[in-house]
């Protein structure tokens, strides 16, 4: 059986849909939160941190970073194209996760992304129904 995915209960989303976009959330608050503790350490010891690694996990690491920035301008247009199509809020809603996306750029999208994927996405089992033609 194939999974799918639900939005608003009127919006169908393929299992690679969400695989993406959940993937780019994970990548950018991942890599968010290494770079921060990266930042940290290095801040506060007398070791210069990026050197002191190894070549091998600076690749990974950049690598990541790579596909987190990727990640982070496709969900911040994703997360555009959601509040301007899908988005029915009241309007100081609409008004407040438009200055998010607006002020926040990425991290807003990263928010947003977390608030609409946790309240008005469900998963269904079976095969993914087709619009009427």
């Amino acid at each position: 059986m194939s999974r799918y995915y639900v939005l608003n209960d009127k919006h169908t989303l393929p299992q690679f849909v969400f695989v993406a976009v959940a993937s780019w959330v994970i990548a950018l608050g991942a890599v968010t939160i290494v770079l921060l503790t990266i930042w940290l350490v290095d801040a506060t010891s007398q070791v210069d941190i990026l050197k002191a690694m190894p070549r091998s996990l600076n690749l990974v690491l950049g690598l990541c970073g790579a596909y987190a920035a990727l990640g982070a301008i496709c969900l911040y247009v994703i997360m555009w194209i959601y509040w301007l199509a899908v988005q029915r809020s009241p309007l100081i809603a609409r008004i407040g996760w438009f200055l998010a996306l607006l002020l926040g750029l990425h991290y807003g999208a990263l928010f947003y992304a977390c608030h609409v994927w946790f309240s008005n996405l469900r998963a269904m089992e079976g095969a993914q129904p087709m619009a009427n033609s």
